[in-house]
């Protein structure tokens, strides 16, 4: 039988393969839950990046949004801050511009 010590080990040892690996976790909460991958990993913390899109028929200015959520591991307590929203346009000419970039780096 697993002792009370060996269930934050478990939890910290795969948050922490996720990590290495670039792994996608699975939060669920009292009414939701989402997919996001881990960022950092400390004795006290996980960091998750959940980037959401809206859906395709929402008339919203920012539809890509990246939230972070800090997971206290100890206490499976969390806090959500929003890090960043890109509208269309934004998400556009940041790709046009890494395309930019490119074409010259191969010169």
């Amino acid at each position: 039988m697993m002792g009370l010590k060996s269930i934050p080990n478990l939890l910290y040892q795969r948050l922490s393969e996720s990590l290495q690996n670039g792994n996608e976790i699975r939060i669920r909460t009292r009414e939701t839950g989402f997919v996001g991958i881990p960022i950092h990993l400390d004795e006290e913390f996980v960091e998750v990046v959940y980037l959401h899109v809206s859906e395709a028929d929402a008339r919203d200015e920012s539809p890509y949004a990246r939230t972070v959520w800090l997971i206290k591991l100890s206490e499976i307590t969390a806090v959500a801050y929003p890090m960043q929203s890109w509208s269309k346009k934004d998400l556009e000419s940041l790709l046009h511009a890494e395309k930019l970039v490119s074409d010259t780096d191969q010169r």
